[in-house]
């Protein structure tokens, strides 16, 4: 009825459709019903951002993609899921990357013009390869599929980010937060690369956004963290790294804000002990990385998170804070 209906309309206006329009009205996935709600289950998890979540989504993509093994979208998420999952050091990016290109190249192959598949592809190019020109092409293959795509939106933000277009990047990740506007992750995103301009008051009052949809995203505790700690509003930071030590069991990234935050507010010894106190403990942990190091010189250090040394990111952030 939808094809119909569309196709009634277009020719009442006299609406030349291209090539790729054409497919897009009448293109369905899937007219398997459970694999349609598996995978909406999996967006779901998908953006609240966390790895229990992110494991979430990977398990409900694989139930869709065996009610459904041509379903590309599935694989997509899939290829999504596992990237975050390596970007962020929740999984070995040896182990993660080989599967979020896997699954992204199988989409695609499933299906060219699915715009999902390009935008998955994208992202194992940009932060695992360093092939920002490929994922560039990929986003852009993606937002002429399908201009309204949020993700692709977000995803070529931050191809333009990592390339100092700061301007540019902020404008997409606009346009993927009007596209997407109850997206815990679009509103994240957004507000962690106001942190990273340096536009911290606007950073927090997005990144309270973004806890308003998702009061349990740790990743926007702890950017609102880092915010409040440059804006000088020190107990408001040291909030936060409560709320993500407990959330996270005493993890390493709330530990690292927290003692960057006492740097900035002048307790140099307690900064210092957390230099000397933790670098053996972080060296055992997978997001050891090197990004406070980027950020303090207000640099996207993201692209480099799957090959940075272990141990060293709290060391330079707090030494960096109390010089």
């Amino acid at each position: 009825m939808q094809e119909e209906i569309a196709r009634e309309i277009s020719e009442k206006l006299r609406v030349q459709l291209t090539g790729d329009e054409k497919k897009r009205l009448t293109r369905r996935p899937t007219q398997n019903k459970e694999a349609y709600q598996l995978y909406l289950k999996a967006l779901y998890f998908w953006n609240k951002w966390s790895p229990d979540d992110f494991n979430k989504a990977i398990e409900y993509s694989r139930q869709a993609i065996d009610k459904e093994p041509g379903y590309a979208p599935a694989y997509a998420m899939l290829a999504n899921s596992y990237s975050k999952l390596g970007s962020y050091g929740f999984l070995p990016p040896a182990e993660a990357f080989p599967k979020a290109k896997a699954a992204a190249l199988k989409a695609l192959e499933i299906d060219e013009s699915l715009p999902e598949a390009h935008v998955s592809l994208a992202l194992t190019l940009l932060v695992h390869d360093w092939d920002w020109s490929g994922a560039e092409r990929e986003c852009r293959r993606a937002l002429a599929l399908n201009p309204d795509y949020s993700l692709a939106h977000q995803v070529y933000g931050r191809c333009l980010g990592v390339k100092g277009r700061m301007d540019e990047a902020l404008a997409e990740f606009r346009r993927s937060v009007e596209l997407d506007p109850l997206s815990p992750a679009s509103s994240f995103v957004l507000g962690s690369w106001l942190f990273f301009a340096r536009e911290y008051d606007q950073a927090i009052e997005q990144l309270r956004k973004t806890l308003d949809l998702e009061p349990s995203m740790m990743r926007a505790e702890e950017y609102m963290a880092w915010a409040c700690a440059h804006k000088g509003r020190y107990e408001e930071a040291f909030a936060e790294c409560q709320k993500m030590s407990a959330r996270s069991g005493g993890h390493s990234r709330s530990r690292a804000v927290l003692g960057y935050t006492y740097a900035l507010a002048g307790k140099l010894d307690e900064a210092r002990s957390f230099v000397v106190g933790f670098i053996d403990d972080l060296e055992q942990e997978l997001d050891s990385r090197i990004e406070r190091c980027f950020f303090s010189l207000g640099l996207p250090a993201w692209p480099f998170f799957a090959h940075s040394p272990p141990g060293c990111f709290l060391k330079f952030r707090i030494e960096d804070a109390i010089q």
